[in-house]
């Protein structure tokens, strides 16, 4: 039986508004050990330095992926540099393969990294108050890889203006983030062209000057070679029963699909060997969603201030809180590109080029949030989901190693402490520049996410550069206190349910919107406020690897759709007694499920019987469940 519990919060705080003494503390690492050939270097452990290991010192801000594009010299040898990481020997341990294989799938250790007991998940930790932590040095490693890998194409230039230009740039490259709730440059879509095109220009030497070349875009995808057959089968038990033959049928093939999809896929057109991505539909959903994931991060920097609350998608459970998380908003980008793709499940998610831009935005909110924040971090909780090298239950705290990453060559690993600062891998954020006080990143922060924000990409010309007349005039004071509306969106789920899709609306049933059985109506529906989603964890191993204590947490925001109904005059204001009447009559809500054999879902299903497989809208009173139950084995 699965049941979806839907919550509506009530909230009064003055978000962002409190000018605080910045007190943000470094924590550094006893020593650094510059390693100028890591790939060469005979040293049987992987040292995880970041950039800094290869000899550069500066600190250098990552940069949202669409301003490094707008960097042609430093975009080049980052394509170039990601080309030649993704085309090296899958068996190689430093190669693309088998580092994207430390988190997920598939299955096996990484730098002489050996599992916990008969364990059979990837090294990351989700659902944890280390999930965010862990990533900063996995993200440090890679931004290595990708800095080596360019470096070494470089190399093999001529001598001249042209190699020189590419030295130059390799020195001010860092791995970019991408950030799906900025305003976007007017009229282009907040998932960037650069990852959606199949194959991309890059800069080559041509005697003495340069041609254009044509290459297949390792943004937009890798492509396995080979496919690890035996290690990427799912496997599930299929169900009995012949009246079941045709769920059975697609239960095997959603199972196998990771055997036979030579390439990452994004929204795949089937679950054959013959699927492409859909990158147009990925781009209309994150449209359709991104104003309420940009009140989401708003809110979430603005209200949040324990670390615990924020680090992950379960410290909300049973609590009655805001049940938002860094990982919780990482966990709707997941299932909004992947859409039934690699990004959509938690074990394959790392193959795709995408995982990185996304986490590396994750860690860059993170350390956003510390700065803010200075003097909460990791605390010790107890995880209820086990990983490659830890149980169930078990618990973690700032000093617990983050699996598999040394930081030295005595093989010490990074702990959240000694990654506390993210400056010790040579890294720094933009909005973390040259910051005189707590009050000029609260501004930076109204201005990217606040009620008025716009477009700060440096070429875009639309706001002139500038914040907007009203932010001008109230700086970081800009919001006032108020109610701050939320629908916390949980599943009550037994082991059945690997992954679920929420959305929300206001306002008046549309003909559409009950019987609808796709979700391009429900993105299209005037009425749609948001939705959330988690990631696909499951598998039958996987499921017996957590505490079965619920589902993930997540939130849709509805404070300013709620204020826009206010100025529409359809709502009397803001005051809890007419939100409350209104939600009563006005809120309907909508939920797709994945049942853990994959063979109940109603988009990968098409035609399907609502009752059966999804929860219908109905209307919302304070808190409302619904029950579902999956149509495998009883």
């Amino acid at each position: 039986m699965f049941q979806f519990l839907l919550m509506i919060s009530l909230w009064c705080l003055s978000t962002l508004s409190t000018c605080v003494e910045n007190k943000h503390k470094r924590y550094l690492v006893d020593s650094i050990n510059i390693v100028h050939e890591r790939q060469a270097s005979a040293t049987p452990l992987v040292t995880v330095l970041g950039i800094k290991a290869s000899g550069v010192d500066a600190i250098q801000p990552r940069l949202e992926i669409r301003e490094l594009e707008r960097r042609p010299d430093v975009f080049n040898v980052f394509l170039l540099g990601l080309q030649r990481f993704q085309s090296l020997d899958q068996d190689n341990k430093l190669s693309y393969f088998q580092v994207a294989g430390i988190h997920g799938r598939p299955f096996t250790s990484w730098d002489g990294v050996q599992a916990y007991p008969s364990t059979k998940l990837g090294y990351c930790r989700h659902s944890s108050n280390v999930f965010a932590t862990w990533h900063r040095p996995y993200l440090a490693l890679v931004e290595e890889m990708v800095y080596l890998n360019a470096r070494a194409v470089i190399a093999d230039f001529s001598e001249g203006t042209f190699k020189q230009r590419m030295n130059d740039a390799l020195d001010t490259f860092r791995l970019p983030y991408w950030d799906a709730a900025a305003v976007p440059v007017t009229g282009e879509s907040s998932y960037p062209l650069c990852v959606q095109r199949k194959s991309i220009e890059v800069e080559l030497p041509q005697g003495n000057t340069t041609t254009r070349k044509l290459i297949e875009n390792p943004l937009h995808s890798y492509t396995f070679h080979p496919i690890p057959k035996d290690a990427f089968s799912d496997g599930p038990s299929k169900p009995d029963g012949d009246s079941l033959q045709d769920v059975r049928q697609f239960a095997t093939l959603a199972a196998e699909r990771w055997t036979i999809w030579n390439s990452t896929m994004r929204y795949p057109t089937t679950m054959t060997g013959i699927a492409e991505s859909q990158d147009n539909l990925v781009a209309s959903q994150l449209d359709a969603n991104s104003k309420n994931q940009r009140q989401r991060i708003y809110q979430m920097l603005a209200m949040q201030t324990d670390y615990y609350n924020i680090s992950n998608n379960r410290a909300h459970v049973g609590s009655g809180a805001v049940a938002d998380s860094l990982e919780s908003v990482h966990d709707t980008l997941h299932n909004t590109v992947g859409s039934g793709g690699h990004m959509s499940k938690t074990q394959y998610s790392s193959f795709d080029p995408m995982f990185w831009l996304l986490h590396a935005n994750t860690d860059r909110l993170l350390a956003i949030w510390q700065s803010l924040n200075p003097e909460s971090y990791v605390t010790n909780h107890s995880d209820p989901v086990a990983t490659y090298m830890t149980p169930v239950n078990h618990w973690s705290d700032e000093n617990t190693p983050l699996y598999p990453f040394h930081r030295n060559e005595a093989g010490d690993f990074w702990t959240s402490a000694t990654a506390r600062e993210h400056t010790i891998f040579g890294y720094t954020y933009p909005e973390l520049m040259d910051l005189s006080n707590k009050t000029s990143l609260i501004r930076k922060v109204n201005a990217l996410y606040g009620e008025n924000a716009t477009s700060q990409f440096s070429w875009d010309k639309s706001h002139n550069g500038s914040f907007s007349s009203q932010r001008q005039q109230h700086g970081a004071q800009s919001i006032h206190a108020r109610y701050q509306y939320f629908a916390n969106i949980r599943p009550l789920s037994g082991r059945l349910v690997s992954a679920y899709r929420a959305y929300v609306f206001l306002g008046d049933m549309t003909a559409a919107r009950p019987a609808s059985e796709s979700a391009w109506q429900q993105m299209d529906d005037p009425g749609l406020v948001g939705f959330t989603g988690s990631q696909d964890t499951g598998d039958i191993v996987g499921a017996a690897m957590h505490d079965g204590s619920g589902g993930t947490g997540g939130v849709i925001a509805l404070t300013n759709a709620l204020e826009a109904k206010v100025r529409e005059g359809r709502l009397a204001g803001m005051d809890q007694v007419a939100v409350a009447s209104y939600l009563r009559e006005k809120m309907t809500w909508r939920a797709e499920v994945v049942c853990l054999l994959g063979c109940c879902s109603c988009r990968c299903l098409g035609k399907t019987d609502g009752d059966r497989f999804m929860t219908r809208p109905r209307r919302v009173k304070r808190h409302l469940a619904s029950s579902w139950r999956c149509c495998g084995p009883r």
